[in-house]
């Protein structure tokens, strides 16, 4: 870190030469193959821009380019890029190893930021892409030496275009570190990314990863990345629908802001195997009281929570509403219960009718998700409502909890001028505005017994990244994961709720459901001696269909399905099996 320190420091009195050089070689330092490594600020003779003329100047481009970065190298601009429009961009960091598994503090990742010039004048960098991309491996800093803040640091030149994000460290920004641009269908996957200390203007929904400016995204892809430390928005979609979402195996911890803002006009959403803690916190109010960001919230001005559907308003297709929302794990600290009491207690803005934001849906949403008549692929599974037993969260759990408490009751004051304190815990001194903390220093593995095999795979919840060998398992068997979670969203059933038990079956069978009565779950066991398409479905006592266990092609043999009936009143209920070439209906009783 001290090395870097020194490059950054050595710009004030080392003054920019821009006739430096004039070829795209003049900024390579060695070639492999198809691999430009690309020359570092100390091997450009503390001149800025390498990886900007690299990229410009390239014009005789295999397929396979990559522009290497090395390891410890700084590599600042004094301007955005926009990549070339006929050719996909690769940006690598020569170290392939998951950030938060990296314990050496020689092994930093190259820095991509932005550059203050011998005249004073100061720059926040930044990539806009002009094609598909990628880059990874990397730590991107939104800013300058001298402490001036960047809004984003990606943007689209184009639409349709796709770009994967995967193992950057990426820290401040006074917006998001990614800008739709107004351009529309484009592709966005987020791996393995540490996100950290998203703050730095004074607004309640600045602070955060993406946001969808005016026009609609085709895919959001979010998994295995761990956000630490938010005051705004994580992924913004406005009031524009996205025609798929995936969010899959992240840990968010202190994150103030919504997470998937939007009116609730979303489907085809999978919210599966994460982490939310401490987060989702700002007191909300109705009528909104920030009348310019009205665009940005529900659209009955209900409070959000972590998922929010509304109904699709007319000019929007009306299509089938799926979301999947299963084995997420929620904890919110007994000290945030109260900031709607105290935001009212205040008095703030003139109001006294505030109320809170952390709750895992609104009123409007649970009844949407009970209504499987009108809703049927709208599925909730398992949540485990407890705090992961994390290794090593620093202070995180405990000074920073005052601290994001602190910031969210007061960002919801029209007049306030608060943005959220950057948390630091090894990097001192001038000059810590941005270098971050290195090596990563949480360590947000856990062991509890029932979170370390609670997801939707088997596997931890949570970023798998802080859990190597599961990562690994998780990598081979990605396809067949990823299938099963498509299926549960296409069919409207949970993942975890059904239990493969094997063995040879000679017989269809649909045994009583165990305990009967129940209050609020039950297991039901059924049996197939042939494979085909299943259907295992609930109905009251009136005929009307209150649920759909089972819904698709299943092998030949025994399973176990749990039922949870937390939604619905007590009585009688009926459930039925149909198979292609067997049907049976039981009785049960849920007692409340």
């Amino acid at each position: 870190m001290r090395k870097i320190l020194i490059l950054f420091l050595g710009i004030f009195v080392i003054s920019i030469s821009t006739s430096f050089a004039q070829g795209v070689m003049d900024y390579v330092k060695e070639v492999r193959g198809d691999i430009f490594v690309v020359k570092n600020y100390a091997d450009m003779g503390f001149q800025p821009n390498s990886l900007n003329n690299v990229i410009t100047l390239d014009t005789d481009v295999p397929a396979g380019r990559v522009y290497e970065l090395q390891t410890n190298g700084w590599y600042p601009q004094t301007a955005a890029v926009t990549t070339p429009s006929d050719r996909p961009v690769i940006i690598a960091g020569a170290d392939d190893t998951p950030l938060v598994n990296r314990t050496s503090a020689e092994n930093t990742p190259p820095i991509i930021s932005g550059y203050v010039d011998d005249v004073g004048t100061a720059s926040t960098g930044g990539i806009t892409w002009g094609d598909n991309g990628t880059i990874k491996n990397t730590s991107i800093i939104i800013g300058a030496p001298d402490g001036t803040g960047g809004w984003a640091f990606f943007g689209f030149a184009v639409s349709n275009k796709s770009v994967t994000f995967q193992n950057n460290m990426m820290e401040h920004n006074w917006w998001i570190f990614v800008n739709s641009n107004q351009r529309e269908g484009n592709k966005l996957y987020f791996k393995d990314n540490y996100f950290v200390n998203m703050s730095g203007r004074a607004c309640w929904r600045n602070g955060g990863v993406y946001d969808n400016v005016d026009f609609y995204t085709d895919t959001m892809y979010v998994e295995n990345n761990t956000h630490v430390m938010a005051q705004g928005m994580m992924y913004k979609f406005r009031n524009y629908k996205i025609p798929w979402i995936f969010i899959n195996h992240n840990t968010f911890i202190n994150c103030t802001g919504t997470f998937f803002e939007t009116k609730g006009f979303q489907s085809n959403v999978i919210v599966t195997n994460n982490i939310f803690v401490n987060s989702n916190i700002h007191p909300h109010h109705s009528p909104f009281v920030f009348a310019e960001d009205a665009g940005e919230i529900d659209a009955d001005g209900l409070p959000t929570g972590l998922i929010n559907v509304a109904v699709l308003p007319g000019e929007m297709e009306q299509v089938d509403r799926k979301w999947l929302v299963e084995a997420n794990a929620v904890y919110w600290d007994s000290r945030i219960s109260d900031l709607a009491a105290e935001a009212n207690a205040n008095a703030t803005n003139g109001f006294t009718n505030w109320v809170n934001q952390n709750i895992k849906m609104n009123d409007r949403t649970i009844g949407f998700f009970a209504d499987n008549s009108t809703y049927p692929y709208l599925t909730e599974g398992k949540w485990y409502d407890k705090l992961p037993n994390f290794t090593n969260p620093q202070d995180l759990l405990t000074d920073q909890v005052d601290v994001i408490k602190e910031f969210s009751l007061a960002i919801v004051d029209t007049t306030s001028t608060n943005t959220l304190t950057d948390w630091r815990v090894t990097s001192t001194g001038d000059g810590t505005f941005h270098l971050s903390d290195w090596p990563i220093p949480v360590n947000l593995a856990y062991d509890d017994a029932d979170l370390m095999a609670g997801g939707t795979d088997g596997l931890p919840v949570g970023d798998l990244n802080w859990f190597p060998d599961a990562k690994a398992t998780f990598n081979t068997n990605q396809a067949t994961y990823y299938a099963t979670l498509i299926n549960a969203l296409n069919t409207g059933t949970t993942v975890l709720s059904v239990k493969e038990l094997g063995g040879v079956v000679t017989e269809f069978r649909l045994s009583q459901n165990y305990p009967n009565p129940f209050n609020p779950t039950t297991t039901i066991n059924f049996s197939l001696p042939k494979s085909g398409n299943v259907t295992l479905k609930v109905y009251d006592a009136l005929g009307k269909e209150v649920a759909t266990l089972v819904n698709g092609y299943m092998t030949a043999q025994s399973y176990l399905v749990e039922f949870d009936a937390s939604s619905l009143a007590s009585g009688v209920y009926f459930y039925t099996l149909n198979t292609d070439n067997f049907s049976q209906t039981m009785k049960m009783m849920l007692m409340k």
